[in-house]
């Protein structure tokens, strides 16, 4: 088999699974999911206006979550700590057995539509 016929035949799976009836039931969840997200999201923007590692934790202790990880001032720990912040919150409130990676990509699409409305 050639190059191109793996690269075209690779393309056809990932199509086929794209228009697959699972992934469109997939795609629905997320739609719900990301509606329940996004007041979630606006509300933890708002408590955490400076992203501060106390105003992450007062939003812990808000939602009555436990904060499971040390906190720091670096970006990238205080964007990780909202992130499981809000998919703990919708999981809790809204989904609770629904695949933490389906609430993270709903949590992440929130962030962006908060962000572009």
């Amino acid at each position: 088999m050639s190059l191109l016929s793996f690269i075209e035949n690779a393309f056809k799976k990932v199509e086929s699974f794209f228009t697959s009836g699972k992934a469109l039931q997939v795609e629905s969840e997320l739609a719900g999911l990301v509606q329940m997200a996004l007041p979630i999201v606006q509300d933890i923007a708002a408590l955490t206006p400076n992203k501060t590692v106390q105003e992450i934790t007062a939003a812990y202790t808000k939602y009555g979550i436990p904060l499971a990880q040390q906190v720091t001032a670096d970006p990238t720990s205080t964007g990780n700590a909202l992130l499981n912040l809000a998919t703990a919150v919708l999981q809790k409130n809204h989904a609770p057995t629904a695949a933490i990676s389906l609430l993270n990509t709903a949590v992440q699409m929130a962030v962006t539509v908060a962000k572009n409305a």
